[in-house]
């Protein structure tokens, strides 16, 4: 049995982000695993955006212990949110800023990073506008911003990033639901 944290951001609850949350944790609870979904623009834990004046001394957020716990208690990080510019929105950036701290999620030995959360692995499921080839490509800047920069630098492996592409269209439905079936098989 897998313990699988789920972070969502979007702030409407009736788009596809929410939908593939949803199915991807429906499918996870048949499999006998347990799942925590937070959406981030609803939870009771909000995480401000981060602010310090010296770099050495963060805010001490009871927020920030809370989604620490569990990431550690996470075997997997499942990731579902729009790509906005590129990327995932603002409220998901301000969490990573937060949650995966230096001491936390990595630090430096001799120089280089070490992660400090090895042992578990991430999925991100994301939704565009526009055609997901562009975020699809094997060195795509998104790829490797999930599976390098963020997500590999804290020693997590990141198995899958799935782009659901033009997202706003009429016609989407159909193309959609075929997206959520790809998802429900790789929960």
């Amino acid at each position: 049995m897998k313990k699988i944290l789920i972070i969502t951001a979007h702030p409407s609850s009736l788009g596809h982000t929410h939908r593939i949350a949803n199915a991807y944790k429906d499918v996870s609870l048949e499999k006998g695993h347990q799942v925590v979904i937070h959406d981030l623009y609803k939870s009771e834990h909000q995480i401000p955006y981060l602010t310090f004046e010296n770099p050495k001394v963060w805010p001490d957020l009871p927020e920030l212990k809370f989604f620490q716990d569990e990431v550690l208690w996470a075997d997997e990080i499942v990731f579902v949110h729009p790509v906005w510019w590129g990327a995932p929105p603002a409220i998901m950036k301000n969490w990573i800023d937060h949650i995966f701290q230096s001491h936390f999620a990595y630090k430096y030995e001799n120089g280089k990073p070490v992660g400090l959360l090895k042992g578990k692995c991430a999925k991100v499921f994301a939704t565009s506008g526009g055609p997901a080839i562009i975020y699809n490509f094997f060195l795509s800047p998104f790829r490797l911003t999930w599976g390098k920069a963020v997500n590999g630098f804290c020693g997590i492996n990141t198995k899958t990033v799935m782009v659901f592409g033009n997202a706003s269209k009429k016609d989407a439905e159909d193309s959609f639901l075929l997206f959520l079936k790809k998802i429900k098989e790789n929960a």
